[in-house]
């Protein structure tokens, strides 16, 4: 069958329909930010971009290590009350853990992250990060309450908000200057609106169900979802850190502008990875639970999603490699020319990346937590040697940037390959290495 008449079929089913209604809300949460950030890049300098990287870079980690990661398990939950189970402990824990990663970050490691960003302004906003941690993991759970129930409008409504919330905080904070950090305080506040906003969308929906949730039924979903912990939350550490050790490592290597074009090439390609590579995953997952649950496989439904995705990626490559810089210096003016040249090296890595992870719910589907830790392990430490080799031994950014680029372009295809095996299956739902089905 060519491309074109999957493409067709694609068009006219309820995976397509979902995706666009996903895509869409997503697109809108995207063009917002895209809308101000002319006005952001030149409100903000590279370096304040670059204590928001470093910030982030912490915030992400803690949000990792949180929740246990127990908000994977609400997909494959046997029923919705089990479900509610894994979102109360998701967030209990998100709670009870960021009020202890707050005392460590204070007393413990606040003169070594400073020593080590070399930025003496992140002491003073290191309060942020177990803040803004318990914000992502209750919008993290939201989202997986979204997918499961198939509320893919309110989803698309809930990222608009979250969005939205998030760059108008930047900006308010950016004009008023009640703060010397506005990105950092305003990516803050927009965070926690969009927290609220969740618990009260979540509540006034099924709130019923939630009502049900008790002490009992934490304890045993805790014990039977125990895989996420142990595989999905080292997993997703490895691969938050290995997201976090460029900027770790360009902050200590080279300087704070630095890591700001460099923050600003990856954000330039979270756009379209998120309208498209995010909804489709969040879309394609569910969609292929109910398939393996049904007949054991979803490879026909994998290779027609895989096809389509490498198109737009590789079509948007060659649409915009070579004019990267320039179109860099265009939007957002012209100090920010350096970053479309960091974009130019990453762009091949980044379509790689946009399949990989439109596709790697297929890890989760099909069971396979222990493979998706080891990957994720081989992502972190191909990370560290690539930006390890080119900052100390190299001392070139652009060699660093190229061993990065090369190494997660393999990583990445090798995840390709991997789920799209997965995604055969076999009779019955593959749960050989997990319990939590």
């Amino acid at each position: 069958m060519s491309l074109s008449e999957y493409i067709k079929r694609f068009k006219g089913s309820s995976f397509a329909k979902n995706s666009l209604t996903l895509s869409g809300g997503v697109a809108v949460a995207q063009v917002l930010p895209l809308l101000f950030y002319p006005v952001l890049g030149r409100i903000f300098t590279a370096e304040e971009f670059g204590l928001l990287a470093a910030v982030s870079s912490i915030t992400t980690v803690l949000s990792v290590l949180g929740s246990g990661k127990y908000e994977n398990g609400i997909l494959v939950a046997s029923d919705k009350r089990e479900a509610a189970h894994l979102a109360v402990l998701s967030v209990v824990l998100g709670l009870v853990s960021m009020a202890l990663s707050w005392i460590v970050l204070r007393f413990v490691l606040a003169d070594s992250l400073v020593a080590w960003f070399q930025e003496q302004e992140l002491a003073r906003w290191l309060f942020v990060c177990p803040l803004a941690a318990f914000f992502i993991i209750v919008y993290n759970v939201y989202n997986e309450w979204c997918v499961r129930e198939k509320y893919f409008k309110a989803l698309s409504v809930n990222k608009i908000v979250n969005a939205g919330a998030i760059t108008l905080g930047k900006l308010f904070f950016g004009f008023v200057r009640l703060s010397s950090q506005g990105l950092v305080v305003g990516d803050l506040i927009g965070r926690g609106i969009s927290a609220v906003g969740c618990s009260i969308r979540a509540w006034l929906r099924d709130g019923s169900t939630f009502a049900q949730v008790r002490l009992s039924g934490l304890k045993r979903c805790a014990v039977r979802f125990s895989e996420f912990p142990l595989y999905t939350m080292p997993g997703q550490l490895l691969n938050t850190i290995g997201q976090a050790l460029p900027v770790l490592y360009i902050a200590h290597f080279f300087n704070k502008a630095e890591v700001g074009y460099f923050s600003m090439a990856l954000t330039l390609f979270a756009i379209p990875i998120n309208v498209v590579g995010s909804a489709v995953r969040d879309v394609y997952r569910q969609r292929a639970n109910e398939e393996y649950m049904s007949g054991g496989t979803c490879l026909a439904s994998f290779n027609k999603v895989m096809k389509i995705l490498l198109a737009v990626g590789i079509g948007a490559f060659l649409l915009f490699e070579w004019f990267l810089p320039q179109l860099m210096a265009l939007f957002l003016g012209q100090q920010w020319f350096v970053a479309g040249r960091y974009a130019q090296i990453l762009a091949p890595a980044m379509v790689l990346m946009f399949v990989s992870t439109s596709l790697s719910g297929l890890f989760i589907v099909a069971g396979k937590l222990r493979q998706f830790f080891y990957w994720q392990l081989a992502y972190a430490v191909t990370t560290f040697l690539s930006v390890w080799l080119g900052g100390l031994l190299f001392d070139s950014m652009e060699a660093l940037l190229i061993l990065f680029s090369v190494t997660r372009c393999a990583v990445y295809a090798a995840s390709i390959v991997m789920t799209r095996r997965y995604a055969k299956g076999r009779t019955g739902r593959d749960r050989s290495d997990t319990t939590v089905a």
